[in-house]
């Protein structure tokens, strides 16, 4: 595929298509609402019924919106049609801010991609997808990947020391923050351990409102700001 054919405003990564399947993925500038959802699910249903055969479909968060493009009736010769009448018909959407094309229905592997653009982007494309860098910490935070509805944030001290005092203090700070969550407040399950050298924070987002995931992704990190010491926090370390 020939990435410049397509004209977008947000940055488009191409990694790969797949024979049946081809996945879009596509990240917010700050966060998706449902009403966008509703207009690209209208615009899809329009794509599919050009493309009579084509299954394409989209599931929503509000961190990420991921559509499926099944093109397994298509001849291979169609397809890149196809993804480009996807892609370009984001242009309709506000507020996307990097899609990226790939084979992969699960995101996992990222490190793997081959991206034909600066280091600077591939070193910061999740950090941006979760809104990290619009974010106000005392520490340096990093996204190393995406684990479906999963989240394990590594928690590094200056002293290079994690026991279970300071593994309650984090406890401490991310049970009394105050995450401002809209509708069902369940902030999803959290647990909470020390391990040697990190505070480890498992966080599984499943029967969270879309609306609120971020909100708690985010809020974590800003909860970490009221413990002391912290140096680093890797979210999804060694996700490849």
């Amino acid at each position: 595929m020939e990435l410049d054919k397509i004209k977008t405003y947000f940055h488009v990564v191409f990694a790969d298509m797949g024979k049946d399947e081809t996945f879009c993925y596509l990240f917010p500038e700050n966060e998706f609402v449902s009403e966008q959802y509703t207009e690209i699910d209208d615009l899809l249903q329009i794509i599919s019924k050009k493309f009579e055969g084509s299954n394409i479909t989209a599931t929503f968060s509000t961190i990420l919106i991921n559509i499926c493009v099944d093109v397994s009736r298509y001849p291979k010769k169609c397809h890149d049609e196809i993804i480009e009448a996807v892609i370009s018909a984001m242009n309709n959407i506000t507020g996307i801010m990097n899609a990226l094309i790939t084979d992969d229905g699960s995101l996992m592997d990222y490190a793997d991609i081959e991206i034909e653009e600066n280091d600077m982007f591939e070193e910061i494309f999740w950090d941006d997808a979760l809104g990290l860098t619009n974010l106000d910490l005392s520490y340096n935070a990093h996204v190393d990947g995406f684990d479906g509805e999963c989240f394990d944030y590594s928690v590094y001290f200056t002293d290079d020391v994690a026991d279970e005092t300071k593994a309650d203090a984090v406890r401490n700070a991310v049970q009394s923050f105050d995450f401002n969550v809209t509708g069902d407040d369940y902030i999803g399950y959290l647990s909470i351990s020390s391990d040697n050298n990190k505070v480890s924070i498992y966080l599984d987002l499943g029967n969270v409102q879309p609306q609120n995931e971020n909100k708690i992704i985010q809020g974590i990190l800003l909860a970490l700001n009221n413990v002391h010491g912290i140096k680093k926090v890797i979210i999804n370390e060694g996700c490849l």
